[in-house]
């Protein structure tokens, strides 16, 4: 199974004024595909390892022959991470910026007293 890149789950200029529509399409399509293809042709030196998904592979990385471990551990590492980063990431208008929930929401509550505080704390620092 090789690693595939995944759709940007919004549109390029979901971001503006924040990130630029081309500072997107960069970082999706040459930046984080170039992980994917680096990690797969790590991977076809290894074909027993093609099944895991990425998170196992890096999970226990000292079972990874040492001859393509620091090729996976960047690529399908920069490839985790930008999949996730894809997903954290939002506009205003999607609902990004929004006041947090759960346990975070509770810690910032007893740390700061509301998230605006919060916010403000954390740009002054």
């Amino acid at each position: 199974m090789a690693y595939e890149l995944p759709p940007l789950p919004y549109d390029y200029a979901a971001l503006e004024p924040y990130i630029d529509a081309e500072t997107m399409k960069l970082h999706h399509d040459k930046h984080h595909q170039a992980y994917v293809n680096n990690a797969n042709a790590a991977l076809d030196k290894h074909p027993e390892l093609a099944s895991k998904s990425v998170d196992d592979l890096l999970r226990d990385l000292n079972a990874v022959p040492e001859d393509v471990r620091t090729a996976l551990r960047n690529n399908a590492g920069g490839h985790s991470n930008h999949s996730m980063f894809w997903v954290m990431m939002a506009s205003p208008n999607a609902g990004g910026g929004a006041a947090p929930t759960g346990a975070l929401a509770d810690q910032i509550k007893a740390d700061f007293g509301d998230f605006e505080t919060f916010k403000k704390t954390f740009n002054e620092t």
